[in-house]
């Protein structure tokens, strides 16, 4: 009788365990750092100051399926990784390209997209993606990204490099006249190239695969912190599973961001 007790309380005992637990992960409040200034389509800022885009969106449906909340954080790009590291934020978002380097300082997720970047130009401008097409063309990038030390690596004794706070600002030079080239994702300079000021431009060549580049986007948790690894890597393969993630992106892209 009194062992048949102690297996009932233990029982009991796991029971209400498990429930705090999941009461606790249900009432859990994530920060999720942003990149301080608007990338879109990933995301975008309201003149009322609300975020959307399509990393919003994932987002949000990354926590309802935790039951988590969601808190956005704004941190300048160059300035994310230690606001991890002091516990200011949970979780980078904002497309952070997964690289060697970064994985010796950050816990990657699965990757939740992936996209080349592309080199864009006037269609009237010949011009070949190499060292010496691009030699003393000033080719405009987005500052303390892949894609500049991608240029750098590959361009840098050739190209004059211009480094710009956001794509909008490099294309919007672009179409000034202020550079001859921009480097940055394919699928947000393609949306560019539709709209009427970057008509008359054109993709003169995309990024082969390249470690620099990484190996797609993932959310980044800071070192040793697998519960909440797990936890978005579980909700990112439900929402995949469900259809959630396709149905997103069908509302911003022609194209698959998830990529091969």
């Amino acid at each position: 009788m009194v062992k048949a007790l102690t297996r009932v309380l233990a029982a009991l005992m796991l029971l209400a365990a498990a429930s705090a637990a999941s009461a606790a992960f249900a009432q859990d409040t994530l920060r999720w750092g942003y990149n301080a200034a608007p990338f879109p389509p990933w995301t975008n800022k309201s003149p009322a100051g609300e975020w959307y885009g399509f990393d919003i969106d994932i987002m949000n449906a990354l926590c309802s399926e935790m039951k988590a909340k969601c808190e956005i954080v704004p941190v300048a790009w160059d300035g994310i990784i230690p606001a991890l590291q002091a516990n200011k934020i949970d979780i980078i978002w904002s497309g952070m390209s997964m690289t060697a380097e970064r994985e010796k300082v950050v816990d990657f997720t699965d990757r939740y997209r992936r996209g080349p970047a592309a080199f864009v130009a006037p269609k009237a401008m010949k011009v070949e993606i190499t060292a010496a097409g691009l030699k003393d063309k000033i080719v405009a990038v987005t500052k303390a990204t892949n894609f500049q030390r991608y240029l750098e690596h590959y361009y840098g004794s050739a190209a004059k490099i211009k480094l710009y706070d956001t794509l909008d600002d490099a294309t919007a030079d672009l179409v000034a006249g202020r550079n001859d080239v921009v480097m940055g994702d394919i699928l947000q300079l393609t949306i560019f190239m539709k709209n009427a000021p970057g008509q008359p431009f054109e993709i003169k060549g995309i990024t082969p695969v390249d470690p620099i580049l990484g190996r797609g986007a993932g959310a980044g948790v800071r070192k040793g912190d697998t519960v909440l690894k797990d936890r978005i890597n579980a909700a990112l393969a439900a929402i995949r599973k469900s259809g959630e993630y396709q149905t997103i992106a069908k509302k911003y892209f022609e194209h698959d961001p998830y990529g091969e």
